[in-house]
């Protein structure tokens, strides 16, 4: 067997580091194989490629190789908004033609000139490259008030037969562009009503629209599109009492559970996508409905200060996910300008920044943890399930070419040694305080 160590810390990235023999208190593999992780990727924003232009072409070009090669972190898929979301240059729409049930007005014009090119680039690099699409907010006309950031859908029969026929000519509209839309996601954060485009939905106006407008309207179109319960934001506390600052709407039987518990709406969903305060009920979504699939759909966003502390935050939330059956990886924005504000005042953070005057481009932590579990887990891979002290500071996986994965990170203020035991393969590595690690171990 043979053994690579990459190693990361904030002063030293992405550098081969040495193993030694084995040590105590090793890490084992109990023998059970879990989900299978499809792969790993992120979000096109028009903001993001809007700063992409200000970089140098060769720096830009080398920076999406890095984000879409094999060579690179190999992302395979990616997410895209339906209309404006809050990384946008403008708030958008579809059809903002008032009264359009039949959407004659439909159009994609603004996505061919922000979001498809930056997809395109992924195509270049990526063979079978695929995305997932949820709105924001549905168009404005079709809201309880005519606003991008306030409102719910309005539950009128030609209203959900309207906004089901917008999801199919999305779909279809991006696949006569030569992209395939491989599932769609009901609404971005159903829970948020916020600064920028959102829309508030319950439990049974989900339930029904998908049940009896969305679903029999995929099925019609005859597209192969997965309808995904997503992307579930909340609640945003553990196990609150009523009254408390997360609503009882937001709460398993009343959101996710009521919808999932009607036969007739779950017979068309494939999967459920959570993100921010959706980690709340994963488990107990998993637990009730293990045969359905379940994917992270945004990573969460820091503050525009990309500090390696928020990396290994995130790091945290990649294990929360994927140990508790994540498919996928969703990154949210893969490039910014430095500072990172977005178009409601937000400063977040990004894989990449781009310094507005120069164009000079940095990769910032977050990529680095992106590419330690992407470059080296391949799509199709098992999460393999481990046992001892170091199991929560480990994701283990098994490629298809049987090949292991280990991604190991440590946020303590301490040196520590990790040390791997399975069959003939033993090791053990220094780990340096506030550091992450990969290991691949092959034949």
């Amino acid at each position: 067997m043979h053994v690579t160590h990459i190693e990361s810390t904030e002063q030293r990235r992405w550098a081969q580091a040495p193993i030694a023999a084995l040590d105590e208190d090793a890490l084992t593999l109990t023998g059970e194989r879990r989900q299978k992780v499809l792969g790993f990727g992120g979000c096109f924003n028009e903001l993001g490629w809007e700063a992409l232009q200000k970089a140098a072409p060769a720096d830009r070009d080398a920076f999406l190789d890095e984000l879409f090669s094999e060579g690179g972190c190999g992302f395979n898929y990616g997410r895209v908004p339906i209309g404006a979301n809050d990384f946008i240059l403008e708030w958008y729409s579809c059809d903002e033609t008032d009264g359009d049930f039949a959407l004659d007005h439909f159009t994609i014009e603004r996505d061919r000139q922000y979001t498809l090119p930056y997809v395109r680039e992924a195509q270049k690099r990526q063979r079978d490259f695929t995305l997932f699409a949820s709105p924001w907010s549905p168009p404005t006309w079709m809201k309880t008030k005519r606003a991008y950031n306030f409102g719910r859908l309005r539950m009128e029969d030609a209203v959900l037969s309207a906004y089901a026929d917008y999801f199919v000519r999305f779909v279809k509209a991006y696949a006569a562009e030569g992209v395939r839309v491989s599932q769609v996601h009901v609404q971005n954060e159903p829970m948020a009503d916020q600064k920028f485009p959102s829309c508030l939905w319950r439990g049974e106006d989900m339930r029904r629209f998908i049940r009896d407008y969305l679903g029999p309207a995929m099925e019609a179109s005859g597209l192969d599109t997965e309808i995904w319960l997503g992307t579930i934001n909340g609640p945003f506390s553990d196990f609150m009492l009523p009254g408390s600052s997360a609503p009882f709407s937001e709460f398993y039987d009343q959101f996710a559970g009521t919808v999932l518990s009607d036969e007739r709406a779950r017979r068309y969903i494939t999967g459920v996508g959570l993100q921010w305060g959706g980690k709340h009920v994963m488990e107990e979504i998993t637990a009730s409905y293990p045969e359905l699939r379940y994917m992270q759909t945004e990573s969460e966003c820091g503050d525009g200060r990309n500090t390696w502390t928020h990396m290994e935050y995130i790091f945290r939330q990649m294990w929360f996910y994927l140990r508790h059956g994540a498919e996928r990886y969703t990154y949210w924005n893969m490039a910014l300008l430095e500072g990172g504000v977005s178009t409601w005042g937000w400063a977040q953070n990004s894989l990449c920044t781009i310094c507005p005057q120069t164009g000079a481009l940095t990769l910032q932590p977050e990529f680095y943890l992106m590419k330690h579990a992407a470059h080296f887990v391949r799509p199709g891979a098992r999460m393999l399930v481990t046992q001892g002290h170091w199991t929560s500071n480990t994701l283990a996986f098994e490629n298809p070419d049987g090949s292991r994965v280990l991604l190991v990170g440590s946020n303590m203020d301490r040196e520590r040694t990790f040390s791997f035991e399975d069959g003939d393969v033993r090791f053990s590595a220094r780990i340096p305080a506030h550091s992450l690690h990969t290991f691949l171990i092959e034949a």
